[in-house]
């Protein structure tokens, strides 16, 4: 079937190399494709603005001006040095994501190691591998460096927890590989330390009330500042939300942020420092005597409009 378009009210067109059309256009990614026409749109090579412009790791920004230039398309792209780096890797790992379905079965007749990789993911799985799905185990393996036993490992913990995204997997390792972690001893104590993490995660959740569905954008940014930036375990985040539902009797994260913000502004670490520092003098702040000053900031939650303990400790509407 053919289509009339009128095309009239473009001001602008963009030159597309032929080859791209005649040899590339079913075998490239779709990733490729859009770097290509970033690149060519600016007339020049800058992996960060493109990554910006995509919404895409630079990364593969960088591997797909490697693929451009092993193919020809590309001769003097303005590279930065990591993506250099990228387009000196073997040709047939820069091109395995464009590999046919000819190419995948030699590939993995000729390498005992993608065949056991393929079986073990499809086991894992429960089902068998996509193209798509093999040449992306395939890249990971060549272009990252990664041996079969540490993809596998990132495979089955993705699968585990829901993550079945070959593309979440494919960043997963891309990490790894960043980080030098590519020995089975190496992966095994980072998936100790995510699961680690995921409990205390667990932890927190469950003794917040908020259930088995998934955390919201803004539940996760609070949960992960208390943990990462802050540095507290579901000790200090308790006390933090005792203090919180015995202030304003209900669940609000942003007032145990004020209050776990303030600890932490303040060097306080620990429960027995919290203790130490909420100890109350026997004066109630009348006829010049101090009174009693809490752990935490009152003023940075007098300006949320939180409602704070009055100095008999009991919730104070403000």
């Amino acid at each position: 079937m053919e289509i009339e378009l009128n095309m009239g009210s473009l001001h602008s067109f963009l030159a597309v190399p032929t080859d791209v059309v005649d040899k590339h256009l079913a075998t490239a990614s779709g990733i490729y494709i859009k770097v290509l026409l970033a690149v060519l749109r600016a007339n020049r090579v800058d992996t960060a603005q493109i990554a910006r412009k995509l919404a895409i790791p630079e990364s593969d920004v960088s591997e797909a001006v490697g693929y451009w230039v092993q193919n020809g398309i590309f001769t003097k792209p303005e590279e930065p040095k990591r993506a250099a780096k990228k387009a000196e890797k073997p040709r047939d790992a820069v091109t395995a994501q464009s590999l046919s379905t000819t190419e995948i079965a030699e590939r993995a007749a000729s390498n005992p190691d993608i065949q056991f990789l393929f079986s073990a993911v499809e086991s894992i799985m429960g089902t068998l591998l996509t193209s798509t799905q093999q040449r992306t185990l395939i890249f990971i393996h060549e272009a990252y460096g990664l041996p079969v036993d540490v993809i596998l490992m990132a495979v089955e913990y993705c699968f585990s927890n829901g993550k079945t995204s070959f593309t979440y997997i494919q960043r997963m390792c891309s990490g790894w590989a960043d980080q030098g972690i590519n020995t089975h001893a190496q992966a095994e104590e980072t998936l100790r330390a995510l699961n680690r993490k995921k409990s205390a995660e667990q932890e927190i959740v469950r003794m917040l009330g908020l259930g088995d569905h998934p955390l919201t954008p803004e539940q996760q940014r609070f949960i992960q500042n208390w943990r990462e930036t802050f540095g507290y375990g579901p000790d200090m985040i308790r006390i933090a939300y005792e203090r919180t539902l015995n202030s304003i009797s209900k669940l609000s994260l942003p007032y145990m942020n004020s209050i776990l913000k303030s600890w932490y502004e303040k060097g306080i670490r620990t429960p027995a420092d919290v203790a130490a520092k909420d100890t109350r003098p026997s004066g109630r702040g009348m006829g010049g005597q101090k009174g009693w000053e809490p752990s935490y900031d009152i003023e940075e939650l007098d300006r949320r409009g939180l409602s704070v303990p009055d100095f008999d400790g009991k919730g104070g509407g403000l």
